[in-house]
């Protein structure tokens, strides 16, 4: 009995020390890592000896020890990130800017000059057969004197997949008259005159027959704009749109491009006819304008020899080519002078070798009614240093020629660098 009683002592005495002893956790053999973009941190947990090569880590929800209650729990998993609208996936946005150095070459009273000509952003949309395109630009000044700000739309039009290979856009949209634009930031007098690069507001049917790839193929364009858009590159009195009140209004315009392959080259014909009413022209009222033009433009490799002849008749502008002269004290103001029949001529090409291209451009503006001409040529490099950004350096020479002699217009070095997303 005695015995019994003492074995029964031994055994309390026992399991009272080890319940009194301190707790002991066991620790990993390296402290856990820092947080990561990628890989948030977890408390450490009791973990077994690792073997020489270490097992891979469990799939699943982080884990943490409540060490008051000696209970595992487990985290909630990481919420999921909600999916874009389903409108804003056929969304695209881009940016760019356009960043121009201006040097001229013995012209009397001209300085050189750097600035931002436009930055711009593009949104461009696509849900089914309808789409979106949105083209915003912005400076620091007005681009031109008849602008209305530093900030316009360049292009801002809906569409519409009406057929296979048919678009139909409605807004703000470039008119296709002749030859659309080459390499060049300078460009040639065309553009300066209104007819290149000119955003209108209309509608617009456009299309393709036949495949890119195919033998013969040809694509059209079908064009009615209610009014000019008041954003082209034209200078002061050399279109309709920069005298105050006048407009370009009911404009039409048709092009027809087939394209010829053969074998590695490709010859494109173009046929183009516009017909226009410029209204509110200072002395002359409205007046009817009728344009056509035919371009050839062939592709071999790396070369491409371009030329375009475009006629007009009808007025436009009032005081160009032969500005007029205002009162003096002692003279009477001279009136401007215009001509309702021009003829305009542009040949040129390009070539080039990796991200290098060498191009030259010839442009002409006969004036005949006036008999005043003016020649532009510009030769000009371009180098891609990336796919989003690039180098074109132009020199220009421009002369205006008249029956009394010739004179500069403009003699430059021109550098552009054009950077977009």
């Amino acid at each position: 009995m005695i015995r019994m009683k003492r074995a029964i002592a031994i055994a309390i005495a026992g399991t009272t020390s080890i319940l009194a002893a301190p707790q002991v956790h066991a620790q990993p053999a390296e402290p856990a890592p820092a947080a990561t973009a990628d890989a948030p941190a977890t408390a450490a947990v009791p973990t077994p000896p690792q073997p020489s090569e270490a097992a891979p880590a469990p799939v699943g929800p982080a884990v943490h020890t409540n060490e008051t209650q000696g209970v595992i729990q487990s985290e909630p998993p990481p919420q999921a990130k909600p999916a874009l609208p389903e409108w804003m996936q056929g969304v695209t946005l881009g940016a760019g800017v356009l960043l121009w150095y201006y040097q001229p070459i013995n012209v009397p009273q001209a300085q050189n000059d750097v600035s931002v000509f436009w930055s711009r952003l593009l949104i461009d949309g696509k849900w089914g057969i309808f789409g979106l395109h949105l083209e915003p630009r912005f400076r620091d000044t007005k681009l031109r004197p008849f602008f209305d700000g530093p900030v316009w739309l360049q292009e801002a039009y809906a569409s519409a997949d009406v057929a296979d290979d048919v678009q139909l856009r409605i807004g703000k949209t470039y008119s296709r008259l002749g030859i659309f634009w080459y390499t060049s930031f300078y460009g040639n007098v065309q553009v300066y005159d209104g007819l290149k690069l000119d955003p209108d507001y209309g509608a617009t049917l456009q299309g393709t027959v036949g495949k890119a790839e195919d033998a013969l193929s040809l694509a059209w364009w079908a064009q009615y704009f209610v009014v000019d858009g008041s954003t082209n590159v034209s200078l002061q009195d050399r279109d309709t749109i920069s005298y105050p009140g006048a407009r370009r209004r009911n404009q039409a315009i048709g092009r027809l491009e087939p394209k010829l392959r053969l074998g590695p080259a490709t010859v494109a014909l173009g046929a183009s006819g516009e017909f226009l009413q410029a209204t509110g022209l200072p002395g002359l009222g409205t007046q009817n304008v009728w344009r056509a033009a035919g371009d050839l433009t062939v592709v071999a490799g790396g070369l491409t020899l371009r030329g375009e002849v475009l006629h007009q008749d009808g007025f436009t502008v009032t005081d160009f080519p032969i500005a007029g002269t205002a009162a003096t004290a002692t003279a009477a103001a001279v009136p401007g002078q215009a001509s309702a029949h021009n003829d305009y001529l542009l040949v040129g090409g390009e070539y080039t070798l990796g991200a290098v291209t060498a191009v030259f451009t010839s442009s002409l503006g006969s004036y005949n009614d006036v008999g005043v001409k003016e020649w532009m040529h510009v030769p000009a490099i371009s180098v891609a240093v990336s796919p989003n950004v690039s180098f074109l350096g132009e020199l220009v020479f421009w002369q205006n020629v008249t029956s009394a002699g010739t004179s500069l217009i403009d003699r430059s070095f021109n550098v552009t660098m054009n950077a977009h997303l």
